[in-house]
């Protein structure tokens, strides 16, 4: 189900000059950073952030899990992937997840984007079939929104906010995990990376605008709660907690163009995202 693939490696050049001299000294080069970007459309098969973060799990519990990364590029007279050897392919080893958000659309496919980052990218030509190539021609059974199956749930609660007869359009949930390096003397490799606590999860809900937007913003009083957020899409569960809070309201749309008018809801909480 695999829809795209970016891999972007960033050579760390620390420029050193020297007095009595306008040249360049010496560019210093750190350990690259390798970038690899990965969407797809879910299908009723595991998740790659479950994948990359080694299992199911909260954040904590898998923050420190690593995987390995194969690509392979096939020239354009194969019918598939695995027709045959690879023009080349790269190898990026111990890669950690960055970052990952999961779209629940109401045009379109449910999918999921992923980035893993690390410090290791090496390109050869490949003596071998891949190893992630498939065995025969695959037919998905790919997701949509009749596939998110406890929207009644969800709209309960979070009627506070969206209303009991909210129409939901779409859903998006996204983590950021940071990721900054720990190094340590005598070893150029980073010794580990680790999560940037307090990791921000964030929820967006739109709703078409058949109403009022049910949230008041009076300077003298409190004006949000804590709501929990749930959602089954596609035989996954994506559970965010019961400490999520509204952070902005948007009204939008409705112009001369001719679309609808729509209504975000965009929530957050800290650290609290399960994925299973």
């Amino acid at each position: 189900g695999v829809q795209s693939v970016g891999i972007t490696t960033t050579f760390n050049l620390e420029q050193v000059f020297q007095l009595g001299q306008l040249s360049l000294y010496q560019d210093v080069e750190e350990v690259p950073d390798v970038e690899v970007t990965v969407e797809r459309v879910m299908d009723g098969q595991a998740l790659l952030y479950t994948r990359a973060m080694g299992g199911t799990g909260t954040i904590s519990a898998l923050q420190n899990n690593r995987a390995d990364v194969y690509f392979s590029v096939y020239s354009d007279d194969k019918e598939r992937a695995g027709d045959g050897n690879p023009d080349t392919t790269v190898f990026c080893s111990g890669m950690y997840l960055s970052s990952a958000s999961f779209t629940f659309p109401t045009d379109g496919n449910l999918s999921e984007s992923i980035t893993l980052v690390g410090n290791h990218g090496e390109w050869g030509t490949a003596t071998g079939n891949s190893s992630g190539a498939p065995d025969s021609d695959m037919a998905g059974s790919v997701k949509r929104r009749q596939d998110v199956t406890n929207m009644s749930t969800v709209i309960s609660n979070l009627a506070s906010d969206i209303g009991a007869t909210a129409k939901v359009t779409n859903m998006t949930v996204s983590v950021d995990l940071g990721r900054e390096q720990i190094n340590i003397l005598g070893q150029k490799l980073p010794y580990h990376r680790y999560v940037t606590y307090p990791v921000e999860v964030t929820c967006e809900v739109e709703c078409l605008a058949i109403g009022a937007a049910n949230v008041d913003a009076m300077p003298e009083q409190d004006n949000v709660g804590t709501r929990t957020i749930s959602i089954a899409a596609g035989g996954h569960t994506f559970n965010l907690g019961a400490a999520n809070k509204l952070q902005t309201v948007t009204w939008g749309g409705g112009s001369t163009g001719g679309e609808n008018a729509t209504i975000s809801y965009s929530y957050r909480n800290f650290n609290d995202l399960t994925v299973s």
